[in-house]
């Protein structure tokens, strides 16, 4: 079969609008989608050309992406700038958070070398036993602590390190981190989350946010969970 002339311009059109296309993507934009609107009206038969009702959706479904995209944009401006204004204003309260007592979600603690660093743990149900590591700054465990019974039911606990590794030698100063393993009755895992707490002595402005120093440990301030006075 002969090849007419407006197989030869729609194969031609078609062409081009392959070497347009350099990578393929997800979604269609108005952009995209206005070309291919363009393409089809080139590439068209004469003798039957597109059925005006179809072309109209075509047309209405164009503009509807055409509001979708502005609400968009709109929203995310908006969402942006709500953001902004709630950094502010954590910002600006920030400061008179210096001398409370809080409590953080974190597994870090601190040891000047002379006081006992405190540091706790919530148990999400009672456990048979729990064992702390206390890490160094090279992820070694430095000592193993053995909960007592006192300590194994559900719920908040506290406790002090006496700066010592499992030898009873003194460890040097710095930044330590706790890891809490706890098992009930058979030897299953429980959920157990390590937490810090003290009093905030400063607060510091970060490109990363705000952070409140507490026992000498930067903790953001979405890690706080308890302020007291």
């Amino acid at each position: 079969m002969a090849t007419t002339a407006i197989d030869s311009t729609s194969n031609a059109v078609f062409d081009d609008l392959q070497k347009s296309v350099k990578q393929p993507t997800k979604s269609l934009g108005k952009d995209e989608f206005l070309k291919l609107l363009t393409y089809q009206l080139k590439a068209q038969n004469p003798l039957k050309p597109q059925d005006g009702q179809e072309f109209a959706s075509q047309l209405a479904q164009f503009s509807s992406l055409e509001q979708l995209t502005n609400i968009n944009k709109a929203l995310e401006a908006q969402s942006k700038n709500f953001g902004l204004l709630s950094q502010a204003m954590a910002n600006a309260n920030a400061p008179n958070y210096i001398g409370k007592s809080v409590k953080a979600a974190s597994d870090k603690i601190n040891f000047d070398g002379t006081k006992p660093p405190q540091f706790g743990y919530n148990l999400a149900s009672n456990a048979a036993s729990v064992q702390i590591e206390i890490k160094n700054a090279a992820g070694t465990v430095v000592r193993t602590i053995d909960a007592s019974s006192s300590d194994l039911r559900n719920g908040e606990h506290r406790l002090t390190w006496d700066g010592k590794d499992s030898n009873g030698s003194n460890v040097p100063s710095g930044q330590y981190s706790i890891n809490v393993v706890a098992k009930d009755v058979s030897g299953s895992l429980i959920n157990a989350t390590p937490f810090s707490f003290g009093a905030i002595t400063a607060v510091r402005f970060k490109q990363e946010g705000t952070v409140a120093v507490v026992n000498g440990i930067e903790i953001p301030l979405g890690d706080i969970e308890d302020i007291s006075m």
